[in-house]
């Protein structure tokens, strides 16, 4: 961790001194919602050789605190208390290459986590190990980033590199603690064809967590749960206090077609698999679960920019597919553990298909999208369900304005409503223990409600032509109100200096 954080602290110091790049339009740019129509495009880093105009160096100090006044999801806890530190950077080294780059730490809280005792929960879940108790949790990130690409002819090339180092820890009983480290490489390339950027990126993943929960109270002989979906568990290899690992790898590929210049028709698709197994520390490594998911996304559409006005109409899709196989082992012989089969137990399926359109004129922007969202997972013995959908609608409007030399505002309200179709849930409820039903039936209540979103925020930057750094300071909150009488609300905070 400390030879991480120094590493961070150098690329920093490097990144700020390589350029100092004064205030100018690209302001526009980096922050109007405009970019969000060709973000996905950006994930090759190849193409981030047009990511930007001009470059720049952002330092911040900020927090994120999100408070629920029920768990909408039990797993995730009623909130959070996130504050971080960051440093990112885009700097031009030669007309035809860049470099850029993130360091940032984060240290903070999560509030009330039960039947979750891992980080990374929405990676790894269903297969995470858990207890009934909970409470709340320390957490610490650090996340570095850096990436090049250099344009020659009609050909662009890019590399990226990411690496996190995650612990997530309990300081009583149940004590639980989670280290993580994952990494990433990307390599990307892109084409000049005709009016068009044709793009290729891959993507492969090394992920790795250590995870136990110990009880060190006299009268708790209680253990952890190997948890498997929908409130089962993995029962020979539950209930005393083992230590865990997961062992993660997986691969991406995205193909872009974007405009090169300031309007026509564009495309971007996505596929990813990833594969976590589940493994025993004290029985040799021995693999209880595997979790295999598929991820893949498609967005078609159109836009154009022009010095009146900006137009665009994307159309999306997004699937993601999770299967759990659990390891049926055999009498152990000496040390070994004999894997006699892998039953696929538990399956998920979730649909998010729609539409965004935008329309920007001068200082202001609107944008209006509206989608379906389709959620289903099952355990194939005894019989468990549960199925909801739901379709959405938000509008998001922005004010970006240089308001003169010294002062730029940025201005952004949204909202949305998200209204439940159907849901539907099958649970062996006579042979389920209190707890798990009531962990069960309290999930079940969020995912079939309905929600009503509200956003809204403000970042100002300020920087005189005499200065060689810039100062900005950002606020922003968010609400959500249930259709069952609960409420979640989110704050951001930032300040920071701008070169």
């Amino acid at each position: 961790m400390r030879t991480f954080r120094y590493s961070s602290l150098l690329l920093l110091c490097f990144l700020t001194a390589v350029e100092a790049a004064s205030q100018d339009s690209a302001y526009v740019e980096r922050h109007s919602i405009w970019r969000q129509t060709y973000s996905e495009a950006l994930q090759n880093p190849a193409l981030m050789t047009h990511a930007y105009l001009k470059p720049f160096t952002e330092l911040s100090i900020q927090t994120d605190y999100r408070h629920q006044s029920d768990a909408f999801r039990v797993e995730e806890g009623t909130g959070f208390l996130l504050p971080e530190i960051s440093a990112s950077s885009y700097v031009r080294l030669t007309p035809s290459s860049v470099v850029w780059g993130k360091a940032a730490y984060a240290n903070g809280q999560h509030d009330n986590k039960v039947y979750n005792n891992v980080a990374d929960w929405d990676l790894l879940y269903p297969d995470v190990i858990a207890d009934s108790i909970g409470g709340d949790s320390k957490r610490e990130r650090y996340l570095f980033s850096g990436g090049y690409a250099a344009e020659k002819g009609l050909w662009m090339l890019g590399g990226e590199l990411k690496f996190r180092a995650e612990q997530e820890y309990r300081t009583y009983d149940p004590r639980m603690r989670g280290i993580v480290s994952d990494l990433s490489l990307k390599a990307g390339a892109a084409r000049k064809m005709g009016a068009y950027h044709v793009g290729l990126s891959l993507e492969g993943n090394i992920y790795r967590q250590t995870a136990d929960v110990d009880f060190y109270g006299e009268a708790n002989g209680m253990g952890e749960l190997q948890m498997t979906g929908l409130g089962t568990s993995y029962v020979r290899f539950s209930g005393s206090n083992r230590d865990i690992f997961y062992e993660g790898k997986g691969a991406a590929l995205a193909f872009d077609v974007q405009p090169v210049s300031h309007g026509g028709w564009q495309a971007h698709f996505s596929h990813a698999i990833h594969q976590y197994k589940r493994l025993s520390d004290e029985y040799n490594s021995l693999p209880l679960t595997t979790l295999y998911r598929q991820q893949t996304s498609l967005t078609f559409g159109w836009r154009r920019q022009s010095a009146k006005n900006e137009k665009a109409l994307l159309l999306y899709a997004a699937y993601d597919k999770r299967a759990s196989d659990e390891h049926v082992v055999g009498t152990s012989s000496g040390q070994d553990y004999p894997i006699l089969m892998a039953l696929t137990m538990y399956h998920q399926h979730r649909w998010d298909v729609g539409a965004t359109a935008l329309y920007g004129c001068g200082d202001w922007h609107l944008q209006l999208k509206a989608g379906y969202l389709s959620h289903r997972e099952s355990y194939e013995y005894v019989e468990r369900k549960v199925e909801y959908a739901r379709v959405y609608g938000e509008l998001t409007a922005q004010w970006l304005k240089t308001l003169n030399d010294d002062w730029s505002l940025n201005i952004y309200a949204k909202g949305g409503y998200a209204a439940n179709l159907s849901h539907k849930i099958v649970m062996p409820y006579a042979n389920m223990s209190v707890s798990i039903r009531d962990y069960v039936n309290h999930n079940y209540k969020y995912q079939k409600a309905s929600y009503t979103q509200m956003q809204a925020g403000a970042r100002a930057d300020y920087k005189p032509q005499t200065w060689a750094v810039g100062m900005f300071g950002e606020v922003g909150s968010a609400w959500q109100f249930c259709s069952v009488g609960e409420h979640e609300a989110n704050l951001h905070l930032s300040l920071g200096i701008i070169f």
